[in-house]
């Protein structure tokens, strides 16, 4: 079971890009505080990065070049302006030029946001770190995540039929291409450490294949070949929670998804998902979302009627 395509899919990852401009002068970017993932990929040129000390506390400002590529996967607090001295509260930001205007040399950027429902728990964003900064000298020698820049570049020049789709869902690829690197490139935590694991790897793919199983700690260490306290002890210090709790969590996830998008019946989905009552589906579901399954199921029936 591909586990990060299932989270993906399930969470309705969403992404768009919202700026692509070319600057001179004196200027600054800042996207923080809108609630999303935000990128911002350097075309051409150099600038520089301004981070609120929270961030990364021994680095405020950092230097950026042609081919970099910054990820906020928590929107934390930050600016992107042509200096590297801090940007003064009062001075403008966001402001779009037509074309480049100004003395200095110009620098093209791209930037965009990743999003997924929010009403869910989402396991891989919850692991990933407050900032990815990927290197363009660092990306090897053929890099999909400059080819997309490129086609990035392509499309919202061409103004073409449909590119506005197409250029969301490359940023949509661009995120797959974030996380990929990032597992195999950082000393990760949490889900991400559990997913690049071997057997907790497996253990994590079974769950997602068979949601609705009855398993337990000893059957999924069964399954991966490991002891039951090994297995417990391993999962709960990579994945950061117990097996038991991430199948919980993961069956509430799928529980609203099918309930957002298809008319099944409570009774049913709680079947599906190995709950052999109803009321006991029903009392975790109001636990996790603090709201029933009735609730929403006549919400989203209120919305598409």
């Amino acid at each position: 079971m591909d586990v990060l395509s299932d989270i993906l899919r399930t969470l309705h990852l969403r992404a768009e890009v919202f700026l692509h401009a070319c600057f001179s002068g004196q200027w600054a970017v800042d996207t923080s505080g809108q609630k999303y993932s935000t990128f911002h990929m350097v075309v051409h040129g150099d600038c520089w990065l301004h981070l609120a000390d929270e961030t990364i506390p021994e680095q405020k400002a950092i230097p950026l070049s042609s081919g970099d590529l910054v990820v906020f996967p928590h929107d934390a607090d930050h600016i992107i302006s042509n200096s590297q001295e801090a940007v003064p509260d009062n001075f403008p930001r966001n402001q779009v030029p037509t074309k480049p205007v100004g003395d200095g040399p110009h620098v093209s950027l791209i930037c965009g946001y990743f999003e997924f429902d929010r009403h869910s728990w989402n396991p891989l964003l919850d692991a990933m770190p407050n900032m990815i900064l990927i290197r363009g000298e660092n990306k090897g020698n053929f890099s999909l995540i400059d080819n997309l820049g490129r086609f990035f570049a392509h499309e919202i020049d061409s103004e073409q039929p449909g590119n506005q789709l197409l250029i969301n869902k490359y940023s949509e690829v661009l995120f797959i291409h974030v996380v990929r690197h990032h597992i195999n490139n950082s000393e990760n935590t949490g889900f991400i450490t559990g997913l690049a694991d071997e057997q907790i790897g497996r253990a994590l793919g079974i769950i997602h294949e068979k949601p609705g199983y009855a398993w337990s700690v000893e059957r999924l260490a069964n399954a991966v070949g490991m002891s039951r306290s090994g297995f417990a002890e391993r999962f709960n210090r990579l994945v950061e929670m117990p097996p038991m709790e991430y199948l919980t969590r993961w069956r509430m996830t799928q529980a609203y998804e099918a309930f957002s998008s298809s008319n099944l019946s409570v009774s049913v989905v709680a079947e599906r998902l190995g709950y052999q009552s109803e009321v006991a589906f029903a009392k975790v579901f109001k636990k996790h979302f603090g709201f029933g399954p009735g609730k929403l199921r006549k919400e989203f029936r209120t919305q598409s009627s």
